[in-house]
């Protein structure tokens, strides 16, 4: 029988090895794998093995380089990420990724959408009225030219599930306006072609949506909201280009799943981003089967859409863009770079290098897609380019710009203002005076 002290001293040898273990099993799970470990969600920059230099040793930027190098490649990283992260969740309710807070009932949201949804980043009448006066414009030169125009007004989660927000961001105390209002309201006033989705979906969740038309842990719309929006969004782009497109139908019942592993595209893409152990549950969440007729005897068309993410819906979640559009059409994400077809071989992926007279005049149907949160950088700056293709500035518009110049040259306030503007930004007077006489004359064409 072991006495005490043998038993004491056992003790301290386990301890030690433990410890020792510890120690020792990251280095060698980095060097040499020695189990499975699922990598963290989201995006992060790939740190690289540093390069050992005098000068870099001498600043003593080496050794921060290393540093940084051995953090990130730290055998078993992502198991002791998502137990830090799962152990704040379980125990405070809280979310350690950035931008990304939990509401009622373990729904996720973005701090964003929250924002736009409370008209925190309002942009004011003035501008939007601009804003849509100049939409107008450009859907008008397109459509002289054959080309139909359509802006799809995505929703927010916040929007369609107000309810889940958590009492302290506060809504249902903000009293100002939002840029989804005005859009809605100028749109309409100026005549721009809108399918309001966010209406759409809201219409759908009052009378009962049978699924989720948001994930509990997604911030884009669901799969099946998407089904449900592409039947009217698609039968809208046929009545304005007079296009028969080929034909698609939801059969039969939805596939209908309950495992966040078995959630598709976007539906779980808040919940990866948070990074913990064990996945928040799902509502049940619905997948219509979508079938497309053969396209013998139909039009599809060859389409530019520019947007943001919601875009990507329409070829993520089922093929809408590759079987109602030709081989030609282009996804431009955020109007910079060129998302889908993925494989364009000897084209540029980079929206800036494309002429974009040539892009506007060999299409059917220019489709922009924005949901409310970004509707505070509405167009996406397209608005602007495509209106100074179609006007390009004239001989009299240089003689306006120039007596605007004139008139503030006379100005001693004005100039005064225009020189501490000057200073503020390190630009010389005569080109901040340029850059405003040019910024407000093209607020008047």
């Amino acid at each position: 029988m072991p006495t005490p002290a043998r038993t004491t001293a056992l003790g301290k040898r386990l301890l030690l090895s433990l410890l020792l273990l510890l120690l020792v099993l990251p280095p060698l799970q980095a060097l040499w794998p020695l189990v499975p470990v699922r990598p963290l969600g989201g995006f992060t920059d790939e740190v690289s093995s540093p390069r050992l230099r005098f000068s870099t040793l001498w600043d003593n930027s080496f050794q921060l380089s290393v540093e940084r190098y051995v953090n990130d490649h730290l055998g078993f990283r992502p198991w002791l990420v998502r137990l830090r992260n799962q152990l704040a969740y379980s125990g405070w309710h809280q979310v350690l990724a950035s931008g990304i807070f939990v509401g009622k009932d373990q729904n996720l949201y973005q701090s964003g959408t929250v924002d736009a949804y409370l008209g925190r980043h309002y942009l004011g009448e003035n501008e939007i009225a601009f804003r849509a006066r100049r939409l107008r414009r450009v859907q008008d030169s397109l459509q002289a030219h054959g080309t139909q125009l359509l802006f799809l007004l995505a929703p927010v989660k916040p929007r369609i599930l107000p309810q889940y927000l958590p009492d302290s961001c506060g809504a249902g105390h903000w009293p100002g306006p939002t840029n989804y209002a005005t859009v809605c309201e100028q749109f309409a006033k100026y005549g721009v072609n809108t399918l309001d989705a966010s209406a759409l979906l809201a219409r759908w969740r009052d009378q009962g949506a049978r699924y989720p038309l948001f994930t509990r842990t997604g911030t884009h719309w669901s799969g099946y909201a998407v089904a449900q929006v592409a039947d009217t969004l698609f039968r809208r782009i046929e009545a304005l280009t007079g296009r028969d497109l080929p034909d698609f139908t939801q059969r039969g019942e939805p596939v209908v799943v309950t495992h966040t592993a078995d959630l598709r595209y976007t539906d779980n893409d808040l919940g990866e981003l948070i990074n913990l152990l064990y996945d928040i549950p799902p509502y049940p969440t619905a997948y219509p089967n979508v079938v497309f007729a053969p396209p013998a005897g139909k039009q599809r068309l060859n389409a530019l859409i520019i947007g943001d993410s919601f875009a990507q819906s329409f070829y993520g979640f089922y093929p809408y863009y590759q079987t109602l559009f030709t081989p030609a059409s282009r996804y431009w994400n955020y109007n910079e770079h060129v998302y889908w077809p993925e494989q364009t071989p000897g084209e540029s992926r980079n929206v800036a290098d494309l002429n974009l007279s040539q892009q506007l005049r060999s299409r059917q149907l220019v489709l922009l897609v924005a949901n409310e949160e970004n509707l505070h950088k509405l167009g996406y700056n397209f608005i602007d380019q495509a209106f100074n293709v179609f006007c390009p500035l004239t001989d009299q518009d240089r003689a306006q710009t120039a007596e605007i110049e004139a008139t503030i040259r006379r100005n001693p306030d004005w100039l005064a203002r225009l020189a501490q503007k000057a200073a503020d930004n390190n630009k010389s007077l005569d080109e901040i005076i340029q850059q405003d006489a040019a910024y407000m004359h093209d607020r008047q064409r």
